[in-house]
């Protein structure tokens, strides 16, 4: 890397990101991302690479939860074995911390295919046994949006929190249908912008948690290794520390981390005071670029998720 660019980050995109025709100029162009594409293909039995050009296969989420983790994936392998840009620091959005177990090692990447299709099944399941709905809250403070969301839940509205912390001044709420409704009503009265989001159910809710002993069971099957790059966690914002065994650390975290609040923000400030200056979301879509610029004012940000920003990506690090 250029000597004078500060600590790097890579982030890894969630779910919401996917769009038809991601990856294809990729797997056209690169043999490396090809290679990691039908690799992932053969493992899961299905064409990645069609479900990719086909919105409607994209929107389940087993489809766009695979496929988007082998854009990102195939994206750090080209980077990293092609061209040797390696983070020094890495972190994911909800599904893309699951990128984040690969890219650091804790996980195989075929371990990690079959992870995302049994966390991927399992939320599905909750989503069908209790529907609910996601609804990004603009412009309001945290506490606000807490604040309605305890109002709702103690008045015997039903269950609704406050899902993902996104950036100053943007709250995600989670929750059961009727509740999530109510509050966004009590937003629009206090003239506070809420946008639904095109989501299955009511992720990083409790409502998550529906046969989650299936995936505790899945989950005793895998090894699990040191990782070999810091990365920082949507539980706690902060940086991983694995301060016991890190298979019984993860059985208990990955089940955790599907049901409880994403706390992105907070992950956002402690990796620029712990000196990143640069941020590079991997993966579909721009959404955690717009969330680094409106939390990091002094971060450099830039996303590669095509060969063109690929290409524009290697520029920046001066590689010819």
């Amino acid at each position: 890397m250029s000597e004078n660019i500060c600590k790097t980050t890579f982030l890894f995109t969630g779910q919401g990101a996917q769009y038809a025709g991601m990856g294809k100029d990729l797997y056209e162009k690169y043999n490396a991302f090809k290679q990691i594409f039908d690799e992932a293909s053969e493992h899961l039995k299905i064409n990645l690479i069609d479900i990719c050009g086909d919105i409607q296969e994209l929107s389940k989420t087993n489809n766009a939860q695979s496929a988007i983790f082998a854009v990102s994936y195939g994206i750090y392998k080209l980077l990293a074995d092609e061209y040797n840009i390696k983070p020094d620091f890495i972190a994911g959005f909800s599904l893309g911390e699951m990128t984040s177990l690969c890219v650091s090692e804790i996980l195989t990447f075929k371990d990690t295919l079959d992870l995302i299709k049994v966390r991927g099944g399992v939320m599905q399941a909750a989503c069908e046994y209790k529907p609910g709905l996601m609804y990004s809250v603009i412009g309001a403070a945290d506490d606000a949006v807490e604040e309605v969301c305890t109002g709702v839940l103690s008045s015997g509205g039903g269950y609704v929190i406050p899902a993902n912390y996104n950036c100053p001044g943007q709250v995600v709420i989670s929750g059961e249908t009727e509740a999530v409704e109510t509050a966004v009503r009590i937003f629009s009265e206090k003239k506070i912008r809420a946008m639904k989001l095109n989501v299955a159910g009511a992720f990083h809710s409790s409502l998550m948690q529906y046969k989650q002993d299936e995936l505790i069971k899945f989950l005793g099957t895998l090894n699990f290794n040191a990782p070999k790059i810091d990365l920082y966690s949507n539980l706690t914002g902060e940086k991983f520390i694995f301060d016991r065994n890190i298979k019984s650390f993860m059985i208990d975290y990955i089940p955790k981390q599907m049901s409880n609040p994403v706390k992105f923000r907070k992950e956002l400030e402690n990796l620029e005071s712990d000196g990143c200056g640069l941020f590079i979301e991997i993966g579909a879509g721009k959404v955690l670029s717009g969330l680094v610029k409106r939390t990091c004012k002094n971060a450099r940000i830039t996303n590669i998720q095509d060969a063109d920003t690929l290409e524009s990506a290697i520029e920046l690090f001066n590689i010819k």
